[in-house]
């Protein structure tokens, strides 16, 4: 009863089983025979020594020999000479009053291909995960890291050790989390959430990036990080780059508008005068003039020259400046002569507006020192012609100052009408003039202070103003005062 009852239980068993004496087959069900290629017949009597591969045959020598149940791999090998990779598990065992092995044996061959092909996904997964261009973070559902790639780390400049089992909030700044916080609710629901964000890198180093978080099926959360430091600062360069384009198109645009209105007012500047000459002349032609209207005319025609040639020296100065054709000389002159010249110059001008020009020389009365007189006489002419224009019944200062050893402050201080706010910050451009609300617009071509700034610069000196509508203006402009040289500067 008991041999049949074996027979039934190993004629449906899965696995193959077979009795062995002394290292010889003596008994085995169908399911070891279908294993291993032989017929019942075949097997029963063989010895196990064919069956067995010869790398196996030591483990399987020493398992039989010190009686060990345990399971233990081999690789057998078939009738026909395949090999395949068992799983055996032997038993000692009293059979026919014989001492028997019972061996039970199972086909592990397609386990152990799923086991090498799930290694190499593995591998196959670990290479990509860690050669990924993009930080990959493996997290659990509780927020913790559980892996990281190593671009995270060369993003971050952080070390694995200092990522794992962290919480993922720990890494982002508190305004990211403000404006973007952590959705694990949509996350659990299915949806992939792609936010921008900031992380916290090595040494408190700021990382805008862009992620992407997604569960995918399994108890784990997957978030793709993107570095964005290079898009941003693209972005910058190309928002700054469009930002200045903007501006020299604006530039452009309001250059073209003031030669346009440059052209129109030079037209009428221009024209005034020389009507004034054109129409006298033919007034003198007259017979029957007396010497006092004859003396008028001239005078007029004069006064019209005078201007006429003030705009063209404008118009010229200007020109030369900028092709670069100005030359700053450097020759020795008298301060105080410098400052009474123009006095002396301006004073019958400046009774005719009844105001008052007062010279100052400070700490460098008589003094000699090198520069090029012209252009220093040229500027101080201009900055004293404005201050005329714009003053009336008041007083103009022009002074010189010794600034430390190897710079002289010169200004111009008039008690005139001021320089409203909204012009303040283009006083220096071309084409340029003040309008004063209430104030009559003076004649000009908005040259003459664009003519200061520009030699002053090529005199590689500096020129400011401060003014106050209705109390007056001061210009300084503070030069070098170098040693005796010639030199050719570009504007």
């Amino acid at each position: 009863d008991n041999e049949e009852r074996f027979k039934a239980f190993s004629a449906v068993a899965f696995e193959g089983i077979f009795i062995t004496e002394n290292g010889v087959c003596i008994e085995a069900n169908q399911r070891i025979c279908q294993m291993m290629g032989y017929s019942y017949d075949e097997l029963i009597g063989l010895s196990l020594d064919p069956v067995i591969a010869p790398e196996s045959k030591e483990i399987v020598t020493y398992y039989t020999a010190n009686e060990i149940s345990d399971p233990y791999e081999v690789i057998a090998v078939r009738k026909d000479g395949s090999r395949f990779a068992a799983e055996v598990r032997g038993q000692n065992y009293i059979y026919r009053n014989k001492k028997v092995r019972v061996v039970v044996a199972r086909d592990i061959s397609e386990y152990k291909q799923a086991q090498k092909n799930l290694i190499a996904s593995e591998n196959k997964f670990r290479e990509v995960f860690e050669n990924a261009g993009d930080s990959i973070i493996i997290s659990a559902l509780d927020g913790h890291i559980l892996d990281i790639n190593n671009s995270f780390c060369v993003m971050s400049g952080l070390s694995r050790e200092e990522v794992l089992m962290r919480h993922s909030r720990t890494f982002f700044t508190e305004q990211s989390l403000l404006r973007t916080p952590l959705r694990f609710d949509l996350l659990d629901e299915g949806q992939s959430v792609l936010v921008e964000r900031d992380i916290i890198g090595k040494n408190g180093e700021i990382i805008p990036i862009e992620m992407n978080s997604k569960r995918p099926v399994g108890g784990y959360y997957l978030s793709i990080m993107r570095d964005l430091r290079e898009r941003k600062k693209a972005e910058t360069e190309l928002r700054t780059s469009n930002e200045a384009l903007l501006i020299a198109k604006e530039k452009a645009e309001e250059s073209d508008r003031l030669k346009s209105a440059f052209i129109a007012n030079m037209s009428h500047e221009i024209r005034t005068p020389m009507n004034g000459i054109i129409g006298f002349t033919e007034l003198l032609k007259q017979d029957d003039l007396s010497n006092e209207m004859r003396d008028d005319y001239l005078q007029i025609i004069t006064n019209s020259g005078h201007q006429l040639l003030s705009i063209i020296n404008d118009i010229l100065e200007i020109s030369r400046i900028e092709t670069g054709l100005t030359t700053i000389e450097s020759a020795p002159f008298n301060t105080t002569e410098l400052i009474g010249g123009i006095v002396s110059f301006f004073s019958s001008m400046a009774k005719k507006k009844k105001n008052t020009i007062i010279a100052e020389v400070t700490n460098c009365e008589n003094k000699i020192v090198w520069g090029d007189q012209s252009k220093i006489q040229q500027i101080l002419t201009n900055l004293l012609n404005n201050s005329n224009k714009f003053t009336q019944n008041g007083c103009i200062t022009i002074g010189i100052k010794q600034q430390d050893s190897d710079h002289l402050l010169f200004y111009v201080k008039d008690t005139g009408i001021g320089i409203p706010e909204s012009y303040k910050h283009k006083i220096f451009d071309r084409f340029i003039q003040a309008r004063h609300e209430g104030h009559e617009i003076q004649k000009g071509t908005g040259l003459g202070l664009s003519i200061c700034k520009k030699l002053t610069e090529l005199m590689h000196g500096k020129i400011w103003f401060e003014s106050e509508v209705e109390k007056g203006s001061t210009f300084y402009f503070l030069l070098p005062m170098n040693a005796p040289s010639t030199m050719m500067m570009n504007a």
